[in-house]
């Protein structure tokens, strides 16, 4: 069949109206779809641009699970250490207690009954001369000089001696003498004691009496155990059981930083930047707090020391959790906001300006109308040659 032959006006405005046509469909796709850019055919540079920002803004995304359930498991870490100070709270109470009814330390009970003249001014006592000196040592302590004054009373003389720490100097009454007194010494927390005359004068031992200068060495402390040693050892081990159960209890989608695992976080897609929190084993072994054994002062001090030394070990754990949780924390809000600008230079290379694409589809179906218009007029010199056969 022949082809059908067409005016040069008519196939202008034809041609035009197939280019309206594709433009109209690419402008409503568009407006549908939001996109200015759909497929690669349609900007292959823009599309692909933006297909790998939406693939890293997916990959960081991914990423942000594994640090949100980081910081969980920090959580968990730091709820178990806040219950773990409570416990070792808890046994330090008990050791104190312990400490309390077993305040053993240095007893010495005078041998010198001192008159009341003697009590109102010691340098009357036989031997006690103005300006002698002795001193005092408690433990490991300092060593405190008194110097003997006329005039000086005996409760002057025991104010100053009450001064030093752990030392404790009172009278007791003669029972044989009326209104004289023996001076009795003691110390608290298992200290020995030690008394040294100046010189070799002998005010010390005529105001105690010689057995106060224990042959020049100090006065042993004596080791008195609790009433109730047995009930208080069970129940502060009881407490050691239940931070070693607790340590056990403390762990997080697998993860117990208080019982020695550690933890990686990755920062990036590729993984090369990451952050790694190592637990260390807080049960009582890993706080060095050993079993009770309350039956002397020195071995009650011991525990306390333990339980000190564990709460420092807790502390230093709660710092270094707490700066890992900021770190974390710090890197998930750049983690979201490096997501939502990959995202947002994404849009920029595809999402269509609905408000332009409007404009277009306007300016467009009004061409098309144009269009049509043209093509009827150009069709009318053919249909006139039509009217000349009618």
């Amino acid at each position: 069949m022949a082809d059908i032959v067409l005016t040069a006006a008519m196939r202008a405005n034809l041609a035009s109206l197939q280019s309206t046509a594709t433009l109209l469909g690419q402008t409503q796709q568009r407006l549908a779809t939001g996109n200015k850019v759909n497929t690669a055919l349609d900007n292959p540079s823009s599309f692909f641009a933006a297909q790998n920002l939406n693939n890293r803004a997916s990959d960081l995304s991914s990423l942000l699970d594994g640090m949100g359930q980081a910081i969980q498991a920090l959580q968990a870490a730091n709820d178990g250490i806040t219950t773990l100070t409570s416990l070792a709270n808890q046994a330090k109470s008990v050791a104190q207690t312990a400490l309390g009814e077993a305040s053993g330390g240095a007893f010495f009970k005078g041998t010198v009954s001192l008159t009341a003249g003697n009590q109102t001014d010691i340098t009357t006592a036989a031997g006690v001369v103005n300006a002698e000196q002795f001193t005092v040592q408690v433990g490991s302590g300092p060593v405190s000089t008194f110097t003997i004054a006329t005039g000086e009373t005996v409760a002057n003389l025991i104010a100053q001696l009450n001064t030093i720490s752990g030392l404790s100097v009172t009278t007791v009454a003669d029972p044989v003498t009326s209104g004289n007194v023996y001076l009795q010494v003691q110390t608290t927390n298992g200290q020995t004691v030690q008394f040294k005359e100046v010189g070799g004068k002998v005010d010390a031992t005529s105001l105690f009496g010689a057995g106060v200068l224990n042959a020049g060495a100090a006065l042993p402390a004596t080791n008195v155990t609790p009433t109730d040693k047995v009930s208080l050892e069970t129940s502060y081990n009881a407490i050691l059981t239940q931070i070693d159960n607790l340590v056990k209890d403390t762990s997080y989608n697998g993860k117990n930083l208080l019982n020695g695992d550690s933890l990686t976080v990755q920062f990036n897609e590729k993984n090369t930047t990451s952050l790694t929190i190592t637990g260390t084993k807080r049960n009582s072994t890993g706080l060095t707090i050993a079993q009770a054994q309350f039956d002397t002062v020195a071995h009650i001090q011991s525990s306390l020391t333990d339980i000190q030394n564990a709460l420092g070990y807790l502390r230093q754990d709660g710092t270094s959790y707490g700066n890992n949780l900021a770190v974390i924390q710090a890197r998930q809000d750049f983690t979201n906001n490096l997501i939502g600008t990959l995202k947002d230079g994404a849009s920029q290379l595809t999402i269509a300006d609905k408000n332009e694409e409007g404009a277009n589809l306007l300016a467009l179906q009004t061409s098309q109308q144009l269009g049509i218009q043209a093509l009827a007029l150009a069709s009318q010199a053919n249909q006139s040659v039509l009217r000349l056969f009618a």
